[in-house]
């Protein structure tokens, strides 16, 4: 069957030993704003043969001076870092960027990786770390590194099963898994028709099931070919650009190329470079559709930022933190997706990545049709399984629905002190946080809100101080029969005090256990939340009753004043 000769960046199936290593190297380096990308991952033996024929037929473009199985790249313990300016791979190392790869060079040392170099300590290639202490030779022989694990020699095994090449290939790791033969008498009783094409699972998109129902999602919002002026990336078709194209078949491409792309070689481009290296295939499958889209439209790296921020936003941790925002999917990443409700964490994820749709400035010019796109990937992410996982008990929206609310509590406080003005207002924001798009509540909510911030009415475009029209004979307000109905003692220890109660116990028991804090306070607020969260609400509606109670009472006396 033979191996691919496609290129591989992922660094997911690499060694254990240099996995997180080249992670660490990479983010370093985003960290200081260096652009370098992994060029190369694991190498195939036939992608080695064809670099080193390469080399020998044609002068002057050697890249490598070793067959297949002769390359540390072939056991998954070596990377290539390359630049990527402006979306384009550059080996530039001349003036100011020769201080990037030194400084690279510097943090594979750091990290446990070396470039290479050759017996007179020459640097052999810049892009090239590989981990150090390794030798291509007894790997050849067997002898693999420890602390190897099944996805790196489960993929290894693939590529020496696969191997037909001249020259032996080097024994299985022992940690690959190996499956039992079939029963003989069973065996026989098989019939194989002659002449049936076997689909290739590495090569033949069609041979996937899951992937070929996403994609067909996918197929319905690429199109055939396009070169808009106002698209950044160029001529495309079937939602492969020309600089995707060129850089999956390693070599320049023409527009004419792009026009001419078949759709079996598209597909296999989408399974490989956005499929698989967001490890959509182990995803719930409502993650994994919204994912493979955003990773088509925007790249993979930004889909998977939104897997992190969107697990933030819900408010949801994991070893007592939330996900740092990367782009990386590591451990931790895989982790929260496997194991966080799909349907929450995917209708979070769909929030994320239509807020940034709109903040493009192309979005007058497509906007529409991603917003059509983004309406249909929710419909359609309804009929998939709702999966099961973690759910968040306050799931934190970052809809734009209650942005009509916040002018209005804004302009509520635009007469309260300053000071109060943040606190109130994000007080007031929390407890909203659960929007309803029912007109006649949402009304509703304003009057309430409006009564309980506003500190006076006003008559005639004339104040009126509250405090002066509710005192009794003794100077202070008399008991409305909402207080009075608690008694003469609670009701005026209460009285001005029930809302603003009530307020800030609902903030305590929905935040608290949210912010990392223990103690014996914060596991009975996590042990009791129903509980508290009814009579908080219970003791803020009374609170408003009262002020309800008050207004009428006020505006009362106003009119007779006014009389």
């Amino acid at each position: 069957m033979g191996n691919s000769t496609k290129r591989d960046s992922d660094i997911s199936k690499l060694h254990p030993a240099i996995r997180d290593k080249v992670a660490a190297i990479q983010k370093k380096l985003q960290s200081e704003k260096i652009p370098f990308e992994v060029f190369e991952a694991f190498r195939t033996p036939e992608r080695q043969a064809q670099l080193f024929a390469k080399g020998r037929t044609k002068p002057g473009k050697k890249v490598t001076w070793v067959g297949p199985w002769g390359s540390i790249h072939q056991y998954g313990l070596a990377v290539d870092f390359v630049l990527k300016i402006d979306e384009k791979w550059s080996w530039d190392d001349k003036g100011a960027r020769a201080k990037f790869w030194e400084r690279m060079h510097e943090l594979a040392k750091g990290n446990g990786m070396t470039p290479l170099f050759n017996k007179k300590g020459q640097l052999i290639e810049k892009p090239h770390i590989e981990l150090i202490g390794v030798s291509a030779t007894e790997m050849h022989n067997g002898i693999y590194p420890e602390g190897g694990d099944e996805i790196w020699a489960e993929y290894l095994s693939d590529l020496i099963d696969n191997w037909e090449g001249p020259g032996a290939a080097p024994p299985k790791p022992e940690l690959a898994p190996e499956r039992p033969p079939l029963d003989p008498t069973v065996l026989a009783s098989l019939e194989i028709e002659q002449g049936s094409k076997v689909p290739d699972p590495i090569s033949d998109a069609a041979f996937d099931p899951r992937f070929q129902k996403f994609h067909e999602f996918i197929k319905r919002w690429e199109g055939g070919f396009a070169d808009h002026p106002a698209d950044k990336g160029g001529a495309t078709n079937m939602g492969i650009t020309i600089g995707t194209l060129a850089d999956w078949r390693g070599t320049d491409v023409t527009v004419e190329d792009v026009r001419n792309l078949t759709r079996a070689e598209a597909d296999e481009i989408f399974r490989t470079r956005y499929y698989a290296m967001c490890r959509c295939g182990e995803m719930p499958e409502r993650m994994a559709v919204v994912v493979y889209n955003c990773a088509v439209l925007s790249g993979p790296k930004r889909a998977i930022k939104f897997v992190q921020e969107a697990f933030n936003d819900l408010g949801l941790t994991v070893d007592g933190k939330g996900l740092e925002v990367d782009g990386v999917l590591g451990r931790l990443t895989m982790g929260a997706v496997q194991k966080t409700d799909a349907g929450v964490l995917a209708d979070a994820f769909m929030d994320r990545q239509e807020k940034y749709l709109r903040s493009l400035g192309t979005f007058s010019v497509f906007g529409t049709g991603w917003m059509n796109r983004m309406a249909a990937l929710r419909e359609f992410v309804n009929t998939l399984p709702t999966g099961a996982g973690i759910r968040p008990t306050t799931k934190m929206s970052i809809s734009e629905k209650t942005s009509d609310l916040k002018d209005f509590l804004t302009d509520a406080l635009s007469d309260s002190e300053d000071n109060n003005k943040s606190s109130i207002l994000k007080v007031a924001e929390l407890i909203l946080q659960t929007d309803t798009d029912d007109s006649s509540t949402r009304a509703r909510n304003k009057s309430l809100l409006k009564l309980l911030l506003k500190n006076n009415l006003s008559d005639k475009g004339e104040a009126v101080d509250v405090a002066t029209l509710t005192t009794g004979p003794d100077g202070k307000p008399p008991l409305t029969p909402i207080n009075a109905a608690l008694g003469e003692t609670i009701g005026k220890a209460m009285n001005g005090k029930k809302s603003v109660s009530g307020i800030f116990g609902l903030l305590l028991t929905a935040v608290l256990p949210r912010l990392g804090i223990s103690g014996d306070i914060i596991q009975f607020i996590s042990a009791n939340t129903e509980l508290l969260l009814t009579v908080f609400s219970l003791l803020t509606g009374w609170g408003m009753f009262g002020k309800l109670d008050k207004a009428i009472r006020l505006v009362g006396m106003v009119n007779g004043r006014a009389q």
